[in-house]
């Protein structure tokens, strides 16, 4: 009876207290409830701490700083697993059970950690590279240099011993020769090749035999080096998109581009003159296969030569119906058109509906040597029927007109309008205006109500 009442005591123990023979992290866990335990633990794992030795540099991480977070209660779950199986407490007498400790690691933190001893320690590896020159034109390259670095694997087991015993650690890292990926050599041989690609000949032909070849700084510009994230290099590649873009801008040089015709047409559709004589277009059709040509042929270390096949592209003529014997004015107007004719050669407005005298001609007085009225063609955009006029004289001082009647202007601060302290009409010279037509109140009166916004006037000698 006292064997089975032992036995009882021992089993009610033993489901809430560490089992015997029980242990984690070196220590023994006999007796002790599963709190104790997980309280225990958090502690121990606050106080562990890993000592780096470099050189003659020493630094002292916590389990944090490492990116290794200690699971107390999950070893502590772990541990009192056993507690629940009746068989487990009394076969625990007899063995020894050690439970290893719970923890998560967080890697990003090692590489951080490994890349600033490296960069604190050490001088990284520079890879060799390729770039394109100075010249735009051929390829060159910057030389590997080898580097410095620290072999992290011995900091890793050091943190692994530190979990899993909860206590501190010190090791010691070296400092060795770091290769860099790609050599010296070995990204001399990638520009050679990108520059031999850079040697082959590229022409492209025109309608005429014009000759379009590719400069070296354009094939250049065609070639990639591709680039590893470990920094090495890869084979020259042809770009296929950059080609094709050289070809289709070339292309566009070689085409002709079309040129609509303007004629201008009497009002029973007969042609009278032509404003802008008609031209064919050529427009390139093979550009795409020609820039596919073109890759593969570089691509296999050959030069190319094409031509460029073209598309005849016909024009089309815009016909301006125009009164009848409107070519032979000034201004092609169109029937019953209104516009102004002002002639500096004999000093005349006349104001016409298409080929129609409407009024005139007026004889004005046009601007003085040295403030002419403007020659080309205008558009009214502006009117008064009185205005006072501010302006400068040709030595410098400034005038004032008050009370200019019947002002319309066609281009700048140039107008007709009304001259009433005129008495001849018809003349230019010194004594002119200022650039403006002068002519009489009544013929100023009738432009200024007859001609419509944007009519036409067109100046010449």
């Amino acid at each position: 009876m006292a064997l089975g009442i032992g036995a009882a005591v021992y089993t009610a123990y033993f489901s809430t207290h560490g089992l015997p023979g029980a242990s984690v992290a070196g220590v023994s866990v006999t007796g002790q409830t599963k709190s104790q335990l997980a309280a225990e633990l958090g502690e121990r794992a606050d106080q562990v701490s890993v000592t780096l030795q470099i050189d003659d540099h020493s630094r002292e991480l916590s389990l944090a700083d490492l990116g290794i977070s200690v699971d107390a209660q999950a070893t502590a779950d772990q541990v009192f697993a056993a507690n629940e199986n009746l068989g487990q407490r009394y076969s625990a007498v007899f063995t020894k059970q050690t439970s290893p400790v719970v923890a998560t690691v967080d890697e990003s933190k090692i590489d951080a950690l490994t890349a600033e001893l490296v960069s604190e320690y050490g001088d990284p590896a520079k890879d060799a590279i390729v770039k394109l020159g100075d010249d735009n034109a051929s390829f060159v390259i910057e030389p590997a240099q080898a580097g410095t670095g620290v072999d992290a694997s011995d900091l890793t087991a050091a943190a692994d011993r530190a979990v899993q015993t909860l206590s501190s650690q010190t090791v010691r890292l070296t400092t060795s020769q770091v290769d860099p990926h790609t050599s010296t050599d070995q990204a001399q041989t990638v520009a050679d090749k990108a520059n031999k690609l850079v040697a082959l000949d590229v022409n492209l032909t025109g309608r005429e035999s014009d000759s379009y070849p590719a400069t070296a700084t354009q094939k250049a510009q065609w070639i990639t080096i591709p680039t590893a994230d470990n920094g090495s290099l890869g084979e020259p590649v042809i770009s296929q998109e950059k080609v094709a873009a050289w070809v289709q801008q070339t292309a566009d040089t070689a085409g002709v581009e079309v040129v609509n015709g303007i004629r201008n047409v009497n009002q029973a559709g007969t042609v009278v003159s032509t404003l802008q004589e008609a031209r064919d277009g050529w427009q390139v059709n093979n550009a795409t296969q020609l820039a596919d040509n073109l890759v593969n042929a570089l691509g296999s270390g050959q030069p190319y030569a094409g031509s460029f096949s073209f598309d005849k592209v016909d024009p089309t003529y815009q016909d301006k119906v125009i009164a009848d014997g409107a070519q032979n004015l000034s201004y092609a107007a169109a029937p019953g058109e209104r516009w102004l004719d002002v002639n500096l050669g004999n000093n005349t407005v006349t104001a016409y509906e298409g080929a129609t005298v409407a009024r005139g001609p007026i004889y004005v007085v046009p601007g003085m040597p040295g403030l002419e009225t403007p020659t080309g063609k205008f558009n009214v955009y502006l009117k008064y029927q009185s205005q006072t006029m501010r302006g400068t004289n040709l030595d410098g001082t400034t005038y004032v007109a008050e009370n200019i009647p019947w002002v319309t202007y066609f281009t700048g601060s140039i107008a007709f309008h009304g001259a009433p302290w005129r008495d001849s009409f018809g003349w230019s010279g010194p004594g002119g205006s200022h650039g403006c037509l002068n002519m009489p109140v009544a013929d100023a009166q009738f432009i200024y109500g007859w001609a419509p916004m944007g009519a036409v006037v067109v100046s010449h000698y």
